[in-house]
């Protein structure tokens, strides 16, 4: 039985001690929840909830340049538009002008009806923007994109605004560099200069110069006098017979008519005319030359029989030029006693500023040609452009 009590209490203090030495278990941290993104998808709603749509696609701006967004194609409606190029005047010009300007395009107040070079330059741009050929011709794809396309682009360059400009800094560093020198350089020189200079030099100049000169000179100047009366009866006649032979105000160059860079438009043909010459033995293209001197447009013949096949211009070499246009027949002459002209056989007024006869080549005025063949010309000076009228004798006879 000894044996026994000894045996269990040697097992529980053996048990009570493993039991103190053993390392207490580590509380387990409960997870927190970690943070979902949520992500909206553009174009799938919710349940009860409308569908938003996805945002137009804009030109992308990379620097000062933009590029232009991709565009759904629209089929050209063939009945509604025709081609209309540079040079078309009309109330369709107006209206695609309107439209320009409406988007940007144009400035305002721009749309009198004439398709120049500015309504050219907003056209290309217009198709640059809109994903079309950037050609310049107002075609029916152009106008169809222009009239009708409801994710039309206006001009992005037309709604940048300027960079603010930044407010002058100028404010702290003014007071501290003013104050400094101001205070002691006016103290010091101010004084101490005035006094000295102002006493010395004021009293004794003035009575000693004053006084010597002014008796003796008198004397002498005064009797000499008589000596200017006899040159001025004998070069009196002089001054007034040179006048005579000097023309003044007279504009040297009222008559000089200067070479230009400008197009021609002929009945709103498809553009401005041109035609092919050889230069370095190398075929180019080239525009008729123009004139011009002040408001006065000259035309050259030469090169606009060589653009319209119909007109066609012969010279004797001996002062008379004919010219064959439109159905009529126009005939110039260059006599001893002046310029004259005939239409068709019958004399017209025509002055000697109408038609140069001197220069290389016939340059005739642009206003006096349309009117002698029943036309019209008009200087569009925006555009640079000249557009003749001239419409076929027959025709105009008929209509008549």
């Amino acid at each position: 039985m000894d044996i026994m009590k000894t045996l269990l209490i040697y097992m529980t203090a053996t048990l009570t001690l493993a039991v103190q030495n053993t390392a207490a278990p580590k509380v387990t941290p409960t997870p927190s929840p970690v943070p979902q993104a949520i992500v909206e998808t553009v174009g799938t709603p919710a349940p009860g909830e409308e569908a938003t749509a996805a945002p137009t696609a804009k030109p992308t701006q990379a620097g000062n340049k933009y590029t232009p967004a991709p565009v759904p194609e629209i089929t050209p409606n063939q009945k509604a538009y025709h081609n209309i190029t540079m040079g078309t005047k009309g109330k369709e010009v107006k209206r695609i002008q309107e439209k320009l300007i409406e988007l940007g395009y144009l400035p305002k107040d721009s749309a009198d009806g004439a398709y120049g070079r500015q309504t050219y330059n907003a056209i290309k741009k217009f198709q640059y923007y809109n994903g079309l050929t950037a050609d310049g011709i107002a075609g029916r794809k152009t106008q169809t994109y222009l009239f009708e396309n409801p994710d039309i682009f206006p001009n992005p360059e037309a709604n940048e605004e300027p960079e603010p400009t930044p407010a002058p800094t100028s404010e702290v560093p003014t007071p501290a560099v003013t104050e400094a020198p101001t205070a002691e350089p006016t103290a010091a020189p101010t004084e101490a200069p005035t006094e000295a200079p102002t006493e010395t030099p004021t009293e004794a100049p003035t009575e000693a110069p004053t006084e010597e000169p002014t008796e003796e000179p008198a004397e002498e100047p005064t009797a000499e006098p008589e000596a200017t009366e006899a040159p001025e009866e004998t070069e009196t006649p002089e001054p007034t017979e040179e006048p005579e032979e000097i023309i003044e105000n007279v504009d040297l160059d009222a008559d000089v008519y200067e070479l230009i860079t400008a197009d021609i438009a002929l009945n709103e043909g498809d553009g401005p005319l041109e035609f092919i010459q050889m230069q370095d033995g190398v075929p180019v293209k080239a525009q008729p030359r123009l004139s011009q001197n002040g408001a006065k447009i000259r035309v050259s013949l030469d090169d606009m029989c060589k653009c319209v096949e119909t007109w066609q211009l012969t010279d004797d070499g001996v002062g008379s030029v004919v010219l064959e246009a439109a159905g009529y027949t126009l005939v110039l002459y260059n006599e001893d006693a002046g310029c004259s002209a005939t239409l068709d056989g019958l004399e017209i007024p025509m002055k000697e500023e109408d038609f140069d006869f001197e220069s290389e080549g016939h340059f005739i005025n642009a206003e006096f040609l349309a009117a002698a063949l029943k036309g019209e010309a008009i200087w569009d000076q925006e555009e640079d452009t000249l557009i003749l009228r001239i419409r076929d004798k027959e025709a105009a006879e008929t209509d008549d």
